[in-house]
């Protein structure tokens, strides 16, 4: 048993471990903080949190006869809870020194709504893996699979300016995150002069939103705005049900079939209702990283393959609507007829549509379809395949490097080449919103680079 104390945090912690040698383990922490920054008079019983966790594994290939192929075979599972308070002047209001006035100082109230009855954030997490070797550890494979749900989340909500106030504190919102991680290491060949093994690491992540604060049918966590205009913003928003990476922006008519409604002129209808543009979270991620040595030689290959998620690119924006990417090579002399529908009858409950006709320039086409005051036709898939990492290696041996003694050299590349389907740049490309970096979109920022290096390694 362990008693601290601090100036902000009072902790008391207790640990049970139990071990059975190479058969099991288990394990038990608790820990009670508690938090001056969410003490008020009206908040006593809120201020303290609990937060325990278990963990046990146990390896039947110690315990019992397994399968010839099964050289190694260990469970373990864990859960866990976490607690988590704020800052300060969250739960009772200050007066903020501001511009002194004929000499003397003078004070404002805050812009932020405090919440006296401040809860601690909580998050629950259970988690449960496995870690078997076949064939005499040639294979190895770590499964683990991890639930976790994150509740009471401290957030601010922002309110109308007609209070005297910009935004208030509230508790709110249970954000939940499922996922997997799945590790492969196999070694073919482990012979004196000849040696290749293979990494996979695959993972995947859904994080969704369960519930939002009383009241609030959708949240904005961020924003991606160029020329500071309202109407060229990509929104980060979330609803319940929804997904965190959720993006919003503005596009096009459309039928309940899905397809875009024409104008007369032959032109697109534009539809400045929020719609869902897509998530920029990837559906998977795999990497895998391969080594081989032969004698003195050595070779490593690292590709990366991210598959999913969107990404809202200004450059196609841009530079689509000046006629400038290959996107906009067609400019048939006849001109383009745009693909959808005209109305040509019925009644708004029941209208009646035909195949559009009406052909335009390729000029107007284009900047009508990538109007960069309208996202919905300026997206990209934001997956890759990339060559993370390419090296060659020779270790010197003989005459003066012997006896402990060697040089190694090698040749690295990195970030040598994507197979993707953006074709004017990297498909990592992030966007800058004042000094945040902002995923799935971009905005002309700086290029990533290609690197290449030589690496020496001397021992004496």
């Amino acid at each position: 048993f362990d008693r601290r104390a601090t100036k902000m945090v009072n902790s008391f912690y207790a640990l049970i471990n139990l071990n059975f040698g190479y058969f099991a383990f288990f394990d038990f922490t608790g820990r009670n903080d508690w938090s001056s920054a969410l003490a008020t008079p009206q908040n006593a019983d809120n201020v303290s949190f609990f937060y325990p966790s278990v963990s046990a594994a146990l390896v039947p290939s110690e315990l019992i006869e397994m399968p010839s192929i099964v050289s190694f075979f260990k469970l373990r599972g864990s859960w866990y809870q976490v607690g988590n308070d704020t800052g300060p002047y969250q739960t009772a209001g200050v007066f903020e020194a501001s511009t002194p006035y004929a000499g003397l100082p003078t004070f404002t109230d805050q812009s932020t709504i405090t919440n006296s009855a401040l809860l601690p954030e909580k998050k629950t997490a259970t988690e449960f893996g496995f870690v078997i070797g076949l064939l005499d550890q040639r294979i190895d494979v770590d499964f683990t699979y991890y639930n976790e749900l994150t509740e009471d989340q401290i957030i601010t909500l922002p309110v109308s300016i007609a209070s005297g106030y910009t935004q208030q504190v509230v508790n709110g919102s249970k954000v939940r995150s499922k996922g997997l991680e799945v590790i492969v290491g196999a070694n073919w060949i482990n012979q004196t002069n000849l040696k290749w093994n293979t990494t996979f690491n695959f993972s995947r992540n859904v994080t969704s939103i369960e519930a939002l604060p009383q009241g609030v049918d959708r949240l904005t966590l961020a924003y991606s705005r160029v020329y500071d205009n309202v109407s060229q913003t990509v929104f980060f928003q979330v609803e319940e049900g929804g997904r965190v990476g959720d993006m919003y922006g503005t596009g096009y008519l459309r039928n309940e079939q899905g397809e875009f409604i024409i104008s007369e002129q032959g032109t697109f209808i534009a539809d400045n209702r929020l719609q869902k543009l897509g998530n920029y979270n990837p559906d998977f991620m795999l990497g895998m990283q391969n080594s081989l040595a032969f004698k003195n030689w050595t070779w490593n290959m690292l590709w990366d393959w991210r598959q999913g998620g969107i990404l809202v690119s200004r450059t196609l924006a841009l530079a689509a609507v000046g006629g400038q990417l290959k996107e906009t090579a067609n400019r048939p002399d006849e001109g383009i007829v745009a693909q959808g529908v005209v109305r040509v009858g019925g009644t708004d409950e029941n209208p009646v549509y035909e195949p559009n006709t009406t052909a335009i320039s390729a000029e107007t086409y284009y900047r009508n379809f990538y109007d960069r005051n309208h996202e919905e036709n300026n997206t990209y898939n934001a997956g890759y395949l990339k060559l993370r990492e390419l090296s060659i290696g020779y270790r010197f041996s003989g005459g003066f490097f012997k006896n402990g003694r060697s040089l190694n050299i090698s040749i690295i590349g990195r970030n040598l080449f994507a197979f993707s389907e953006i074709p004017h740049f990297d498909p990592e490309q992030l966007a800058v919103q004042g000094q945040q970096f902002v995923n799935g979109v971009e905005d002309m920022s700086y290029a990533t680079t290609r690197s290449f290096g030589v690496k020496i390694g001397l021992n004496l």
